[in-house]
């Protein structure tokens, strides 16, 4: 017999004549919406990852140029101070940009909200790069006809295995020490070592340690694996691959699932303007699930 809210809300729906809530979805079905979502991120919005064509990083009082040929949208192209020629130049006083553009001036407002330069080209604020103390913001071009673009034909993943979803025991580290991770672009960022998830896969016994951004357990939501395996550089990325756990409540937990399908590539295996930690821990067991390496043909 079934007892308690569910119960009551089940009863409630059927009483108005509303269909029972849907069942979760299967974790096969939740990696089959994951990659579609990040499928979509990578390529389908407006301001796709795909359609980065160059980044610059500019200081307070900083400026760059942007070069390139009319109607040929792949030549466009950052370089920093104000240069001859240039289709467009950005200055910026303090922390505000003022952008001249085919003889006509833009301002900081506009810059965020995104200039076209020509059809299918557009300029854009990022905003500050944390990875990189005193830049002010960071100068995004977009090319909507981008040649990676257009080749693209979704995220490349192992088929789902349920055999790499696995219950993991956790074990925090009471100290959370300090761990400097070298960032993809040479930079280092500060992240803790708040614990260590123990785990069996393939049949052995493997830990794998986990980071996240704060020290205090209040604000600890979201726990990062960054590791490397016996098919990293040999059909997984070379830089390594992550894990991130987030639905395990209150920190720190006893136990979480780690779902190794779920494994992705950082953003800088497909395009140099990203930063990314480069992971230095290693499972000694090939990890046959996940995305695979974009650079080789499967």
């Amino acid at each position: 017999m079934r007892t308690g809210p569910l119960a009551a809300a089940l009863a409630a729906s059927l009483f108005l004549g509303a269909a029972p809530p849907a069942p979760p979805p299967s974790p096969e079905q939740t990696w089959r919406d994951t990659i579609k979502g990040e499928n979509e991120i990578w390529s389908a919005k407006h301001h796709a990852l795909l359609k980065i064509q160059d980044e610059a990083l500019l200081g307070a009082n900083g400026s760059a140029t942007l070069l390139g040929t009319a109607g040929k949208p792949a030549s466009y192209r950052w370089a920093q101070g104000v240069q001859p020629n240039g289709v467009a130049v950005i200055k910026l006083t303090g922390d505000k940009a003022t952008v001249t553009l085919h003889g006509k001036t833009f301002d900081d407002a506009a810059l965020k909200k995104g200039i076209a330069v020509e059809a299918n080209v557009e300029i854009v604020s990022g905003g500050a790069d944390s990875a990189f103390p005193g830049t002010v913001t960071t100068l995004i071009l977009f090319n909507q006809v981008r040649a990676e673009l257009l080749s693209f034909k979704g995220l490349d993943y192992f088929p789902y295995d349920k055999a790499y979803r696995v219950t993991a025991t956790f074990t925090p580290d009471p100290k959370m020490p300090k761990h400097m991770f070298r960032l993809s672009r040479g930079a280092d960022s500060l992240f803790y070592h708040v614990g260590d998830a123990k785990f069996s896969l393939n049949g052995k016994a493997l830990i794998l340690p986990f980071y996240a951004q704060s020290n205090d357990p209040k604000k600890i939501d979201d726990l990062e694996g960054y590791f490397t395996d016996d098919l990293t550089g040999k059909g997984t990325y070379g830089g390594g691959r992550y894990v991130s756990i987030s639905d395990f409540g209150k920190f720190p937990p006893k136990s979480f699932t780690i779902d190794f399908n779920l494994a992705y590539n950082p953003l800088c295996a497909r395009a140099p303007w990203f930063t990314c930690p480069i992971p230095t821990d290693a499972l000694a067991t090939p990890v046959k699930a996940g995305e695979k390496d974009p650079h080789q043909v499967h």
